[in-house]
């Protein structure tokens, strides 16, 4: 078992979950071909995505591991379907009440006259219908034009943004893209404005003999260079190992 791996176990034992997961990757980068590396990988994954590769690595090296196979099925076979609940029965509706406009008295709605004064309430029925076309009409109005106005602001918005997805975006080197994410973890870490950053030269970028990243970075007016020793985990995300400053 090489010491990598060994610090990583202890690391894990320990609780200390995110440096175990920093050393297994390094481990399984050394040496591609440990299975008990990758399954100490697949302890500390972050995602099914990368539980699964762990697996096919591990059956890649040991194809009679049954266990491993056992855990790849589960972890490859469909969701179970949601159990949709029976449909709830709906309330049988109430009878709307209001207040007779003559003597105040509790009458059902609908009703033609109000059965405590005997006065009509059919002609108050026509008013407040028409009251009611006029607020509906209103409030379709109120709609259109809304719609109208978002469709117009979609449109302009959709303009812009083709204009600037037309733009070419040069294709950054692995060195640059180590440089660029030093440069957002001393913003982050140190509250250092990105752009008083020098620019990139690739004498600033090391790889080094285990993967990792060393980058320096030098800010002019601090007199600062920072250095940043980073792990790159694919997909455009980066882990700090460490983060220095020197004094010039």
């Amino acid at each position: 078992m090489n010491e990598l791996l060994q610090q990583g176990i202890t690391a894990y034992k320990a609780g200390k979950r995110g440096e175990a997961r920093r050393l297994f990757v390094s481990a399984v980068k050394q040496n591609p071909e440990s299975e008990l590396a990758w399954g100490w990988m697949y302890q500390t994954s972050v995602n099914d995505k990368e539980r699964v590769f762990c697996l096919k690595q591990m059956l890649r090296i040991n194809p009679d591991n049954e266990k491993t196979g056992q855990l790849l099925k589960q972890s490859l076979a469909p969701a179970p379907a949601p159990v949709t609940p029976p449909p709830l029965q709906a309330a049988p509706p109430k009878a709307v009440e209001i207040k007779c406009p003559h003597c105040g008295e509790p009458v059902q709605a609908g009703a033609p006259r109000c059965k405590y004064c005997g006065r009509d309430l059919k002609k108050l029925k026509a008013a407040s219908t028409k009251k009611d076309l006029k607020k509906l009409i209103n409030f379709v109005i109120a709609i259109i034009t809304l719609t109208v106005v978002c469709g117009l602001i979609y449109g302009l918005s959709s303009v812009a943004k083709s204009r600037i997805d037309a733009i070419p975006t040069p294709t950054r080197s692995p060195q640059e893209n180590a440089w660029q994410a030093c440069v957002l973890f001393v913003e982050k870490q140190e509250k250092v404005a990105a752009f008083d950053a020098q620019r990139f030269t690739p004498d600033g970028v090391i790889l080094l003999d285990n993967g990792q990243y060393r980058v320096d970075v030098s800010y002019a007016k601090l007199d600062v260079t920072y250095t940043c020793v980073l792990l790159d985990l694919a997909d455009g995300k980066w882990e700090l190992i460490s983060l220095t400053a020197t004094q010039k």
